[in-house]
């Protein structure tokens, strides 16, 4: 028979863990990236926010959500695999999608707008993008018109989304004073 004080001897000499350790595991380091795999994850619950939401600023209902077959959506408000924010279709429908989840998403418009996007609650990034896609189409389409007319949307947003929506306002005025180098990303991200 082995000493027992073998086998706590030999109990402590086995590996710790299986796997990496965490300090070897890959770590997102980017915030678009990690900010779509959340979307992805949680596509279901983001959404039901998102139409509960837009229902809550008095959206018609007829209005909120989009169709995507080749990803197999048939109607949603929050598209998982995009990236920019949101989006609107000509037909006046409006959507959000997993660029509100990324704090990076400003991150061009310069430091001002960058942070507060970043130190923002998710609802105000919601309203503030909500208001931004309901402005287009009352522009047209046209996304110069809504960062203009965003933070004075008759939509009844948070006041929180209205200061958060000028500071993009403000970041989107100075970066289209500013010449854009050749090859520079475009403004829409």
């Amino acid at each position: 028979m082995r000493n027992p004080f073998q086998r706590i001897r030999d109990f402590f000499r086995q590996p710790a863990m299986i796997g990496e350790p965490p300090s070897e595991r890959s770590i997102w380091h980017d915030p678009k990236a990690h900010a779509r795999d959340f979307a992805e994850r949680y596509a279901e619950p983001m959404n039901y926010h998102v139409e509960n939401r837009m229902t809550e600023l008095g959206i018609d209902p007829a209005r909120i959500g989009v169709g995507d077959a080749a990803h197999g959506i048939r109607h949603a408000a929050f598209m998982p695999h995009e990236t920019d924010g949101g989006g609107n279709t000509p037909d006046g429908r409006l959507n959000l999608d997993s660029g509100i989840l990324n704090p990076d998403l400003f991150k061009r418009l310069g430091p001002e707008a960058s942070v507060a996007y970043a130190k923002a609650r998710l609802r105000d990034r919601m309203d503030a993008g909500i208001a931004h896609e309901f402005e287009e189409l009352k522009g047209g389409g046209r996304h110069e018109y809504a960062f203009e007319h965003a933070p004075e949307t008759e939509l009844p947003i948070r006041h929180e989304a209205r200061e958060l929506a000028r500071k993009i306002r403000d970041g989107e005025r100075r970066r289209a004073r500013s010449p854009i180098p050749p090859g520079a990303p475009s403004p829409r991200g």
